[in-house]
């Protein structure tokens, strides 16, 4: 016995076709592994007593026990408070919860952005991504206007490195609010335009910021930064760890990079075979506490490392490594495809 609950991403959306997909496959590999029990499949997406989209409710409307609670975060991390979860664990009687998907650490963890990425990017070849002139230190686009990349501009432009970056920050959209009670703040616009991405599926920009998912943007600006500045959805390490497209970017886009958020980001690559470049500036404690401004500061000390350096043979130096990442990629998107499709395997 099955039963399901949870919403998805609209089917117009990019991602909502996969999502749906992804949920049917699991919910099937769910019931034949366990075609004795009762089972609870529930899909993350916008799901837990703070949404009012009426799945909270109707995860708690079920007349029966069950054995088994399987908790499937496809695109975004779980939102289920431990209280809210406690809740359904003890109304139900469940024995066991499994958490598949995005889950770091989960022995059903795999990572649905690489997969998209596998699918949906394109084939860039190399010359098309190397770095042809460092014009600019780095990179950092910035969609979604939430409270880290608001503060973390500011920071930027207070110590006069916005000219050594290509820098994007979206504006309010009157739906949401990421901001933490920042009322104020500049959006920033490079020339581009977001109706040549409505082919990534949703057409919402912010301020003029496009939403592209799974391209690397203007190839003539990729080609003229070094530094790929991953400015991550989730920031704090205290949440659930995220990994998303904007890693994949750089990855496929023979990009050093630092990660703008939860800095256990570091270790999670190195775990699943990828190559990190912090060595190249180890005097920066990039890896350390978000608290206290700790990323904040990594990042700014880094650009401000980099304005000293020759990022020419910096590059040169790291291509080998840049290279074999790509590489990985590849042979990592194809693992979680497999993952995905064998979750009890």
């Amino acid at each position: 016995m099955l039963e399901q609950v949870g919403t998805h991403f609209p089917k117009d959306w990019q991602y909502g076709p996969e999502e749906i997909h992804i949920f049917n496959s699991t919910a099937q590999q769910v019931d034949k592994q366990f075609p004795n029990d009762r089972n609870l499949v529930i899909n993350t997406t916008w799901f837990g007593s703070q949404f009012d989209n009426g799945e909270w409710q109707r995860a708690l409307s079920f007349g029966a026990d069950f054995d088994n609670l399987f908790l499937l975060s496809v695109i975004d991390p779980l939102y289920l408070t431990d209280e809210d979860l406690n809740t359904l664990v003890n109304k139900y009687r469940i024995k066991q919860v499994y958490r598949i998907g995005m889950f770091e650490g989960s022995k059903y963890e795999w990572n649905f952005h690489a997969l998209i990425g596998k699918d949906l990017m394109p084939s860039y070849t190399e010359e098309q991504v190397l770095m042809q002139d460092p014009e600019y230190i780095y990179m950092l686009y910035q969609r979604k206007p939430r409270y880290h990349r608001i503060e973390i501009t500011e920071i930027l432009r207070q110590r006069d490195l916005l000219k050594h970056g290509i820098v994007t920050l979206g504006g309010p959209d009157g739906k949401n609010d990421w901001q933490g009670g920042i009322q104020h703040w500049e959006p920033i616009t490079i020339e581009d335009y977001p109706e040549d991405y409505h082919h990534n599926g949703s057409k919402e920009d912010f301020a003029g910021v496009p939403n592209d998912l799974v391209t690397v943007g203007r190839l003539d600006l990729w080609q003229k930064h070094f530094l790929n500045i991953i400015s991550e959805t989730i920031f704090d390490e205290w949440e659930p760890l995220l990994v998303t497209e904007k890693m994949w970017k750089a990855t496929i886009g023979l990009r050093p990079y630092i990660v703008h958020g939860n800095p256990k980001t570091y270790a999670w690559m190195r775990n699943h075979g990828f190559k990190t470049f912090n060595q190249y500036w180890s005097h920066i404690p990039v890896e350390t506490s978000t608290d206290d401004h700790g990323a904040h500061d990594s990042v700014w000390k880094v650009i401000e490392f980099l304005q000293t350096q020759d990022l020419q043979q910096m590059y040169l130096d790291m291509l080998p490594d840049l290279r074999y990442n790509k590489l990985r990629f590849d042979e990592f998107s194809q693992e979680q495809e497999y993952k995905m499709e064998h979750i009890f395997v």
